[in-house]
């Protein structure tokens, strides 16, 4: 009897599944060439349809509030919603307490995170904004458990004090300090979302500058 020559696909399955693979290169390369395409529209998207969370936000601070959010790891919606809460985007505005500007500090904080800045100076303010909540999200990190309770605790510690959110091991039970953490978390998902769609119910804010009689 004659012995039936076994081809090297069939004595080998790795060469039969390499062959087959070479047999349907086109499938393979337009599936590959398929996902690389999807993905890179994707990305083109989100690059280039103007996704932003500064769309209502004073166009002259801007960058300040972008520099402000890479220092404190917030992102810029939330400096942007805090600014909002505290002054409205007054640049003179004072509160009952003392405190200044557009991201209202004390005289006495200013001491410490103005850094020799001018404290009702929009961007020195915004600067000062992000180190003072750098350091209050690092001080205040055992009180949460997520990245939201770290949000929160820290506006707390801003608005009452770090010392309030330590004794309370949380947001403390002040009226004002929970409504201020509630307003800016609404702000930062609603106004001052991440979107390439802003929503037409609000207006684009300005810098208001207090009125200097002349000279």
């Amino acid at each position: 009897m004659s012995k039936e020559k076994t081809s090297p696909q069939r004595r080998n399955p790795a060469l039969r599944v390499g062959a087959g693979l070479l047999a349907h290169w086109q499938v393979v390369a337009s599936g590959v060439l398929l996902a690389g395409g999807v993905t890179g529209l994707a990305a083109t998207y989100e690059d280039y349809c103007g996704m932003t969370d500064l769309t209502y936000a004073p166009a002259e601070v801007r960058d300040a509030i972008e520099d402000a959010a890479a220092e404190s790891g917030f992102r810029p919606g939330v400096i942007a919603a805090q600014l909002e809460t505290e002054s409205h985007w007054r640049t003179g505005v004072s509160s009952h307490a003392g405190a200044q500007g557009l991201a209202q500090f004390t005289p006495e904080t200013w001491e410490i995170w103005g850094r020799g800045g001018d404290i009702v100076d929009p961007h020195d303010s915004i600067e000062a904004q992000g180190r003072y909540l750098a350091y209050l999200k690092d001080r205040l990190q055992p009180y949460a458990e997520n990245e939201q309770e770290l949000m929160q605790v820290t506006l707390a510690g801003y608005n009452a004090g770090p010392g309030a959110v330590e004794e309370f091991k949380g947001v403390p039970p002040y009226g004002e300090t929970q409504n201020y953490v509630k307003k800016i978390s609404e702000l930062s998902t609603t106004k001052y979302k991440t979107t390439c769609d802003p929503d037409p119910r609000f207006s684009y804010e300005e810098l208001s500058y207090p009125i200097r009689p002349d000279n």
